[in-house]
């Protein structure tokens, strides 16, 4: 399989890894099985997606899913951040299994941490939202 130019560029220097120092949402997708993880982290703007970073456990495909995942949301607002979020669960639907669970790990820190700016802003004192995913990256293939 050959690999875009912009696929190798998240590869090799991944956008938006790392963590925000004052975040306003912290999320995580976890997959019990193989231990794996994603955390999210959004600013504190409610209405969009100005500020975002993420950093894994996982694999290559994980840290090169998030930073495609978090460069296409990234200025936009939390609807349309959403709708993406959405689009890309259907996009990888029919994708090998260890690149779907690389997915939802990207998808589900997101969809977590989207849960846990709501919950801060509306004066919550949660810390961090964790979700877990439904599927694993621990395949057949990677025992």
């Amino acid at each position: 399989m050959e690999l875009s130019d912009e696929i190798i560029e998240h590869m090799m220097a991944p956008k938006n890894y790392g963590k925000l120092d004052d975040p306003g949402g912290v999320g995580i997708g976890y997959d019990e099985r193989s231990g794996e993880y994603v955390i999210l982290y959004l600013g504190k703007d409610t209405a969009g997606v100005n500020e975002i970073a993420f950093a894994t456990n996982g694999c290559q495909d994980t840290v090169v899913l998030g930073s495609v995942f978090t460069e296409m949301v990234k200025g936009a607002g939390i609807d349309e951040a959403t709708a993406i979020m959405h689009k890309m669960e259907e996009k990888v639907a029919d994708a090998p299994e260890k690149q779907r669970a690389c997915s939802e790990l990207v998808l589900t820190a997101f969809n977590a941490a989207l849960q846990n700016l709501s919950h801060r802003s509306q004066g919550g004192e949660e810390e961090l939202h964790r979700l877990p995913i439904a599927s694993s990256c621990a395949t057949e293939e990677t025992k």
